[in-house]
């Protein structure tokens, strides 16, 4: 899977304006801001489910983890602007340690914008559907504090139901290539995800270089599905992958072709 995230007002270091949070997770070393804000985009660090006043993660299993990191990301949004809730979230992005956990984590994140959509609802009537962010859960091997999960989250203050959102999906030899986008109502910020999976299983050497290419170019599509007004710079890009499924070299070179892109202005590598 990769993960894009373009922002148009990352363009000189004064831009971004550093809000110190009442956010008691692990403090990051000095000189890293946890939390920064550049123009309307809050960035909120990985939040793992620790009790503030004991600094010792809580006890009820995965499942509260879920829930309680989920609940310091949506305070520490809300500390950094009172109008954000979690449906501002563009992009989100969910580590577990268990590939067991991840449904857990889906069932949890919709549970809430579910909650944030009737408090929505309640105070004012819509007749379009907030664009909720991407979410992405992720297998890894550990996590600080022996976490079970943790949570990290980009939000916009802008209104979700005014979003842009693209979606498609193509087969690509043997793989499923899915794409989702998801644009700023303020047009500063954008989130492109894109899954390459496998669609039944195989013992012989996987060819990727078709279906990267095919990738590639799902992705120019989804760049050049963004708005006029959407001129943005390239802020990160990550590439998750299965160990032993995928050859590290090939992924690399197929990600370098999406780096090369002019697209969103990255620069050639």
């Amino acid at each position: 899977m990769l993960a894009v995230i373009t922002n148009k007002h990352l363009k000189v270091a004064n831009d971004i304006h550093e809000k110190h949070i009442l956010s008691k997770n692990i403090k990051p070393s000095d000189g890293w801001e946890q939390n920064p804000s550049v123009g309307d985009v809050l960035y909120c660090a990985g939040q793992i489910a620790l009790v503030p006043c004991t600094m010792q993660l809580v006890s009820g299993g995965v499942r509260t983890e879920a829930i309680v990191s989920l609940r310091h990301v949506e305070r520490v949004l809300q500390a950094m602007s009172q109008k954000t809730a979690l449906h501002h979230v563009i992009t989100a992005c969910c580590y577990v340690t268990d590939s067991r956990h991840i449904p857990i984590a889906h069932s949890v994140w919709q549970k809430k914008l579910q909650e944030c959509k009737k408090v929505e609802d309640s105070e004012m009537s819509h007749d379009e559907t907030a664009v909720c962010g991407l979410l992405a859960v992720v297998v890894i091997s550990h996590l600080p504090r022996d976490a079970a999960i943790e949570w990290h989250a980009v939000a916009v203050v802008d209104d979700p139901f005014q979003r842009k959102h693209f979606a498609m999906k193509m087969l690509s030899e043997g793989f499923q290539i899915e794409c989702e986008s998801v644009e700023s109502s303020s047009a500063s910020c954008a989130s492109i995800s894109l899954r390459l999976s496998l669609i039944s299983p195989s013992t012989s050497h996987l060819d990727l270089d078709g279906p990267l290419h095919d990738l590639v170019a799902m992705f120019k599509q989804a760049a050049e599905k963004l708005s006029e007004d959407c001129s943005v710079s390239s802020l990160s890009l990550r590439a998750f992958f299965k160990e032993h499924v995928f050859d590290v070299e090939t992924l690399q070179k197929g990600t370098f072709l999406i780096l090369n892109s002019s697209v969103l202005g990255l620069p050639e590598v």
